[in-house]
């Protein structure tokens, strides 16, 4: 499958046994692709993937990736990026496979109400569920973001 093969705004397909989502994180028009993997030190690796780390800001460790993490693949300046944090993955709902993740497209109802506190929102993004109940958005700006809400479960 090709990407102009890919239905906007959103699509599922299947690569092997994983599953993949297509969106359009850098505003450019063109589906972005983004997985979820169990084997973030495997995807580090990989040539032309930047490990990036969002979640540092809020003083996670700066331990090598590992377990669960996030692989976005941009299409505006082809590039590729492993999205992981070894504390905020290391939980017992990431760990059980729960489904914590929802690409947030321009389409969907929540894409306003995300808008409204995340004024750098330009494009479509992921929100991710928290252990404490609480979703925090990551999305691209140039870089990679994550805005965690002024609120409690």
């Amino acid at each position: 499958m090709t990407r102009s093969n890919l239905v906007w705004p959103a699509v599922v397909f299947l690569l092997g046994a994983t599953r993949s989502l297509a969106a359009d994180f850098d505003g450019d028009g063109v589906a972005d692709q983004f997985t979820i993997t169990r084997d973030a030190q495997k995807v580090a690796k990989e040539a032309g993937v930047r490990v990036v780390n969002p979640w540092q800001k809020r003083g996670a460790s700066k331990r090598s990736p590992k377990g669960i993490g996030l692989v976005v693949r941009l299409t505006r300046s082809p590039q590729s990026f492993l999205l992981c944090d070894p504390d905020f993955f290391d939980t017992p709902s990431w760990k059980e496979g729960q489904k914590l993740t929802k690409v947030i497209t321009k389409k969907d109802k929540s894409y306003a109400d995300w808008k409204k506190k995340v004024p750098g929102l330009k494009a479509d993004a992921i929100e991710l569920g928290t252990e404490a109940g609480i979703d925090i958005l990551l999305y691209w700006d140039g870089k990679w973001e994550l805005f965690w809400p002024d609120e409690e479960p």
